[in-house]
């Protein structure tokens, strides 16, 4: 009987002892080489563009013909509010932000207007209104609760844009695909866009 509780005993230790022993010496392969977890360090999620430089834009307000000057991001609270319901998920509208962040960056850098940076007119550059305007379009109760959820996808994902050959990549969306898309090739024409 002392042989079997020595046995059971031992099963419990060893059954204890694995675990620690492979934890302890586990190996991941970090760029191509092996190290062990000790070595593994977290890379900080760095920004991919500076608010220095992108800090403002000039804003064309279509209707009126005039150019604004405001902070990028009171433009992309406003952006994200015109181009997705504030009742959709939070993930789906930090989505939002990043695609129209990035195209807000991909039209500074590849101007159309001659006197403004990118407009407010979803059929040219992306749909923008004041919060004003969107506060008075929501339902009174639930005003302040949606433009604080805008407010809080805009500001999670600041600095975060979409990058290929680490140039912003032409970020356009739709709000809806009949179910299938198409190249762009065959939608705007020119030669394609690799990263779509």
């Amino acid at each position: 009987m002392k042989r079997i509780v020595a046995y059971m005993l031992f099963l419990i230790f060893l059954c204890m002892l694995i675990p620690i022993i492979f934890t302890n010496r586990r190996i991941e392969k970090v760029n191509g080489e092996l190290v062990k977890n000790e070595e593994v360090k977290q890379e900080q999620p760095k920004e991919e563009y500076s608010y220095k430089q992108y800090g403002t834009i000039k804003l064309l307000h279509e209707k009126t013909n005039t150019v604004e000057e405001i902070k990028i991001d009171e433009y992309l609270y406003g952006v994200v509010s015109s181009e997705m319901p504030a009742s959709f998920e939070i993930e789906a509208l930090k989505a939002q932000a990043v695609a129209a962040r990035t195209y807000t960056i991909y039209k500074i850098e590849n101007k159309k207007h001659d006197n403004a940076d990118i407009c407010d007119s979803s059929t040219c550059c992306q749909a923008w209104v004041s919060k004003e305007t969107r506060l008075e379009r929501w339902e009174e109760s639930k005003r302040e609760e949606n433009w604080n959820k805008i407010e809080q996808c805009v500001n999670e994902t600041k600095g975060k844009i979409v990058t290929y050959d680490g140039k912003p990549i032409n970020a356009f969306f739709h709000a809806n695909s009949g179910g299938t898309t198409e190249l762009p090739v065959n939608v705007w024409g020119g030669s394609g866009l690799p990263y779509l």
